[in-house]
């Protein structure tokens, strides 16, 4: 994004929270003892490692522990005998529970506080999200989905390959209303739906070509709201649109440039509003363009911000456009998002990713949740703080992170939903001896408790546990397991956990191995002494 100056002021504002994702900003008062938040009113809290927030009518409350948080300061002045003013910022990501009108839920979140050395705030912003944020994102030869940004209950489909069941450069994925997920076979040259992560009912549509049902490097699928399928057909320079994967009613729009009806380098997926409007990102021309259909009706470019204070902003790379459930328009620009309330750009407001981000795809699901993908998955809160994903998450999958341009249907309330750290434990204990005990921590990150929760390991282990019965949104339990060998042979196992989890089932495995060893001998007796 770049910017060059202007003459007009322009305020920001920051939007309405959403029921799932929200936010706040703040000023006035103490961290510790209390800073004032207008919208919704309430009291916001930061002391001894917490974040509190509680809303003046009591119908919301937020109740987290932080898991990074760092403070810098800086200062300005001095010399020739002025005095130095200095400022604090705290800037903290968090993770506990969100209550709103008595329901609770598991969130993470970000804030960011800016202060003077006596306490007094000046002011600052806070954006949370529901713990549950499933996702779907790929490698070349897989298509992949996750419960979170930990990459809890992962699941993944194919291999690399031409045939049913494989992917060649897997670079694009959308969702129906339905659930049915849809994949962009780049190198390949067609486009494949699926019922479900199992590859149910498989169905592929194009052969390698410039003609009708044919393609030539297609990198983005998406599903507009009356069902009809749209491929950014990179390789010929056109977007594609037909109503089924028999190629029904096929529709193409192509041209090179930067007129009406034209584009230059543009491989994102495009995006749709509650009317259907057609949203695409123009990477070569710098703008992001929205038409009422495959005509180019009404066609509308935006390429630059109103005036805000002295600086005008522009595109500088918008890779990926999406649109949420209010209309709002979030554009991925190179290691920015923007956020504007429409096609004036009115009320744009932008973040920085994560250290080295390179975006090339966004999406927002249905609660109004941002996600960045390219090299890591993010989260925007808000437009206040980014939440990343975890190192386990992303090692091995490279750089190809491409999410559901579709918003993802995620029941609500949020289910109930659980996690074990460490998905695994390995024992290695000397024969006939007891392990000192590894533990396992089984979290509830749900929006709804775990009901009927029990823990039992097999033969070959003992357990200890404080899991109650009835687990809830935000809480963990621990699992100590112990291992006690017999022999030197390995033992498999697992620990049984039994729960009304929504997104596993009421049984969940946690694999336990373990290898009997036998001790040293013991050392050669000393020579006898000599004579």
């Amino acid at each position: 994004m770049r910017k060059t100056i202007a003459l007009a002021f322009t305020a920001v504002l920051i939007s309405s929270a959403y029921a799932d994702q929200g936010g706040f900003t703040n000023s006035g008062g103490t961290l510790s003892g209390g800073t004032t938040v207008a919208n919704p009113p309430g009291t916001l809290q930061i002391a001894g490692g917490t974040l509190t927030f509680t809303s003046s009518d009591g119908s919301l409350a937020i109740a987290a522990t932080f898991t990074t948080s760092s403070t810098t300061v800086s200062c300005s002045g001095g010399g020739r005998g002025r005095p130095v003013t200095c400022w604090y910022t705290f800037s903290g990501t968090f993770s506990g529970t969100l209550t709103a009108n008595a329901a609770t839920q598991a969130i993470n979140g970000t804030t960011r506080q800016v202060y003077a050395k006596s306490g007094a705030v000046a002011g600052g912003s806070t954006g949370y999200n529901s713990a549950y944020t499933p996702f779907y994102f790929s490698n070349s030869g897989q298509i992949l989905r996750s419960d979170d940004l930990d990459g809890a209950n992962l699941v993944s489909y194919g291999t690399q390959g031409s045939d049913v069941g494989q992917f060649y450069g897997a670079y694009g994925i959308g969702l129906d209303a339905a659930g049915r997920i849809y994949v962009a076979d780049t190198y390949n040259a067609r486009v494949v739906r699926i019922d479900d992560m199992a590859g149910t009912n498989w169905t592929s549509f194009g052969t390698y070509g410039s003609d009708l049902g044919q393609f030539n490097n297609p990198s983005g699928i998406s599903i507009d709201p009356a069902g009809r399928i749209y491929v950014m057909d990179t390789g010929n320079n056109r977007l594609v649109r037909m109503d089924d994967l028999s190629g029904t009613n096929w529709t193409e729009m192509s041209g090179i440039g930067s007129g009406v009806g034209q584009f230059a380098q543009y491989a994102a997926p495009a995006a749709f509003d509650a009317s259907g409007r057609i949203y695409v990102a123009d990477t070569g021309n710098r703008r992001i363009v929205r038409m009422d259909d495959m005509n180019g009706t009404n066609w509308t470019a935006l390429t630059q911000s109103p005036p805000i204070g002295m600086y005008i902003y522009s595109f500088g790379s918008p890779v990926g456009v999406a649109v949420d459930g209010s209309g709002r328009i979030y554009v991925a620009d190179a290691s920015v998002v923007v956020r504007v309330d429409d096609m004036t750009g009115a009320n744009w407001t932008s973040i920085r990713l994560g250290s080295g981000a390179t975006p090339h795809s966004i999406a927002v699901d249905a609660s109004g949740m941002v996600l960045v993908g390219g090299g890591g998955a993010q989260i925007v809160d808000n437009m206040a703080g980014v939440l990343t994903s975890s190192s386990d998450l992303t090692a091995g999958y490279g750089p190809y992170y491409v999410f559901g341009a579709t918003p993802v249907a995620v029941p609500s309330p949020r289910p109930s939903a659980i996690k074990f750290s460490p998905a695994l434990l390995t024992f290695s204990q000397n024969v006939g001896t007891t392990s000192p005990a590894q533990t396992i921590t089984i979290t509830s990150f749900g929006g709804a408790q775990l009901n009927g929760l029990s823990v039992s390991a097999s033969a070959g282990f003992s357990e200890t546990d404080n899991c109650p019965s009835v687990l809830a949104p935000g809480s963990h339990c621990a699992v100590s397991i112990s291992f006690t060998p017999v022999d030197t042979s390995t033992v498999t196992g697992s620990v049984t956990v039994n729960d009304d989890s929504g997104n596993q089932g009421s049984i969940q495995l946690v694999p336990l191995s373990g290898t009997g060893t036998l001790p040293p001998p013991p050392p050669p007796p000393p020579p006898p002494p000599d004579d």
